[in-house]
């Protein structure tokens, strides 16, 4: 800068200036050509150099991935034969079993040569780079991989005489296959040669890049050379002419633009720049179609730190706001003051409310990071409402307005961000209202419980009930779970079901006394209830206020019970019950997280089929694969299994044949009332249990 300023003290006349300006370029033309030329040499030999290197690095990196995959590949396929000779010398083992294994170890040799074609082609690239011509041939390398090629051939041609014995010679030659053991059959030379060929890919990998590094330091030293020459003697005296010539007046333009439109307080944009920005973008719109978003920002309780603190503490509010807001957005996004504490940014080419929501709850957590002033910790938070063009708005008059009422319903909540949607703000209207209504439901006993009859698949016979909650809304009338269960927090789902099961409880005790055999009643008891001595609590007074048996309760517990960091509590309070005799149900088996060390670990007594796999059964034949499995481990598991949502004859068909006896759904009976379900008792079951009812219904979203 002090350069510069002596510059401008010896400022010659304009006429003078501009000629010595004219001979400093006219000197520039005379060497730029040749400076030009050098430079792109340089420019070009380091580019080839570094392309060369690239490619070698790039197919040895390619050699090493592939040799990597092959040898996993091998390891699966040794895995797999010893396996299909295992299952061959079981008599028992039938045959749709095994021949996906075989498919299985068919496909793995396939795909193994399938690699070994590629590495063939891949070592051909590399022999032909340059950088490897300089390197050397590595005959050392070459010989190990065409070692390592004869010997997996060798290990492919066994394998496949393996798969291609019929079943029965397998079974009838175990003893001569048995031997060969594909676990560790030249495992360890194969092994060691895989571990060769990587290591070596990688050492002349390396090599080459070394080879690179010395070249493109030499050739970018020259280039830099080049360019520092030519900056010294060309162009850092043009460009101090140009400087001086110019500087007087563009100090002079860019003050008063600054003073035009920026804050002077916080250094943003002031509501001139804004709208003029806002102008722009609006035009941009008419004739490109590309859409934008605006953010309206106001400060909460802004008025009270100026009326607690002082003016100076609101104006470092206001700057700490303002370098948040800066922070937060792109360096091409519009940032400005309007006045007072109310801010606003423009984001051209973000259009989707989803991504502007997010962009909005950044600058609300950047806002309310600590803002210090003397020594004091001020507290410092903001309301943003957010709108979207053209989504929301085409011109700025409805832009202004709509994001007015996105900030005004932030405002109501404080240090939040809404952004505008019809729909949402209809929707969170309505949800609203029913979570303001839900507060009292337990305590008005608007909560009902509906029963769906569990049958014997094979007879019709009942077998029991499971409980089902409705709302006796006070103006919307019945309302399935799924209408409220997700406003629902723990402590109002735990209100919920005390209120269920005291329901039900009244109801076992009035049918009991009625002499009705109902069988057990499931009930589905939340993990907030079982991580402690409540649900265990809960039951236990319904059981002696009613004078039940606690047998006449069954537990219905989900999968994720196993992610909740109280599970051993939970599988504590789960056998607990089981010590009473209460059934305990793992519901919606297939659709959570229950892995097998869960399965043999946790206190369960059936495993209830989700009722998605079962509305499958006739259209997908992977569902019907999955509920066959899911009965077979229940099987194995000495557990029962139950069906969810059955609703055709052929569904109750394919369950039966495939070991399933236990089910429920439309085709038997919907959840209904106390009274409806229990007058089902007293009617004689049609034929297999069957209401007659075999045209498919509605399934109902039930808890």
């Amino acid at each position: 800068m002090g350069g510069g300023s002596n510059l401008e003290n010896t400022v010659t006349p304009p006429g003078e200036s501009h000629s010595s300006v004219a001979k400093y370029i006219r000197s520039i033309g005379r060497h730029y050509v040749l400076a030009v030329v050098v430079m792109t040499v340089l420019i070009g030999a380091t580019f080839l150099t570094v392309k060369v290197a690239l490619d070698r690095h790039s197919l040895q990196q390619n050699i090493s991935y592939l040799i990597g995959r092959q040898f996993i590949r091998f390891q699966q396929l040794a895995s797999q034969t010893r396996a299909i000779m295992r299952a061959s010398a079981d008599p028992n083992m039938p045959e749709y079993i095994v021949r996906p294994m075989v498919e299985d170890v068919q496909g793995a040799i396939d795909d193994i040569r399938a690699m070994s074609a590629q590495l063939n082609a891949l070592n051909a690239e590399v022999e032909a780079n340059l950088l490897e011509r300089l390197n050397g041939r590595d005959a050392a390398s070459e010989k190990l991989r065409l070692e390592l090629d004869g010997r997996l051939e060798d290990f492919l041609q066994r394998a496949e005489r393996v798969v291609t014995a019929k079943l029965q010679d397998r079974r009838e030659r175990y003893s001569f296959w048995g031997p060969i053991d594909f676990a560790v059959s030249s495992d360890s030379m194969l092994m060691r040669q895989f571990s060769a060929l990587i290591e070596s890919a990688h050492d002349r990998s390396d090599v080459s890049i070394d080879h690179t590094r010395l070249i493109s330091a030499v050739l970018l030293s020259l280039t830099a050379a080049t360019l520092i020459l030519a900056t010294l003697i060309l162009f850092i005296p043009l460009l101090i002419k140009l400087r001086s010539e110019h500087r007087r007046t563009l100090d002079f333009e860019i003050k008063l633009t600054h003073l035009a439109h920026t804050d002077t307080l916080t250094g943003l944009g002031n509501r001139s720049s804004f709208n003029e920005a806002l102008n722009g973008l609006f035009s941009s719109v008419e004739r490109t179609g590309a859409g934008f978003s605006m953010l309206l920002v106001d400060l909460d309780h802004f008025k009270a730190i100026n009326d607690s603190f002082g003016h100076p503490a609101g104006d470092a509010v206001l700057n700490h706001v303002a370098s948040a807001l800066q922070k937060t957005f792109r360096a091409g996004d519009v940032v400005a003051r309007l006045g007072g504490d109310e801010f606003a940014a423009l984001i051209p080419g973000i259009s989707d409310t989803a991504t502007l929501e997010g962009i909005a709850e950044r600058a609300v957590a950047a806002i309310a990071t600590e803002c210090r002033f003397e020594g004091r910790l001020l507290p410092v938070s903001a309301s943003v409402g957010g709108a979207v063009v053209p989504g929301h708005a085409s011109d700025e008059a409805t832009l202004m307005r709509i994001a007015d009422l996105a900030l005004y319903a932030a405002k109501a909540k404080r240090n939040t961000a809404v952004i505008f949607d019809e729909t949402s703000f209809a929707q969170r209207l309505e949800q609203n209202r029913l979570a303001a209504a839900l507060a009292f439901a337990a305590d008005r006993d608007e909560f009902v419980v509906y029963y769906q009859q569990k049958v014997n698949l094979q007879t019709g016979e009942h077998l029991g009930f499971e409980a089902l909650v409705r709302w006796r809304h006070p103006q919307l009338g019945i309302l399935p779970p799924g209408r409220f269960l997700p406003l629902m927090e723990g402590h109002l789902i735990q209100s919920m079901t005390r209120c269920i099961v005291d329901i039900v409880a009244r109801d076992l005790r009035a049918w009991k006394a009625a002499g009705l055999r109902v069988g057990s009643v499931a009930i589905n008891l939340p993990e907030a209830l079982l991580v402690n001595h409540d649900g265990y609590d809960l039951i236990a007074a319904a059981v002696k206020a009613n004078r039940l048996d606690w047998r006449d309760f069954a537990i219905e517990v989900t999968e994720d019970v196993f992610l909740n960091r109280g599970a051993d509590q939970i599988a504590e309070t789960i056998s607990r019950f089981r010590k009473h005799g209460v059934s305990i149900s793992l519901d919606d088996f297939g659709t959570g997280f229950a892995s097998l060390v869960h399965l043999r670990d946790f206190p369960f007594d059936e495993l209830k089929i989700d009722r998605s796999f079962v509305a499958e059964i006739g259209k997908d034949m992977r569902s019907e694969q999955i509920i066959r499995a899911i009965i077979d481990l229940a099987r194995n598991l000495g557990k029962r299994c139950v069906a969810e949502g059955i609703e055709e004859e052929n569904q109750r068909h394919f369950l039966l044949n495939a070991g399933c006896e236990i089910g429920q759904g439309y085709l038997y009976a919907k959840p209904e009332p106390a009274l409806a379900a229990v007058e089902r008792l007293t009617r004689r079951p049609s034929p297999r249990g069957i209401s007659g009812r075999s045209r498919k219904l509605r399934v109902e979203s039930i808890s």
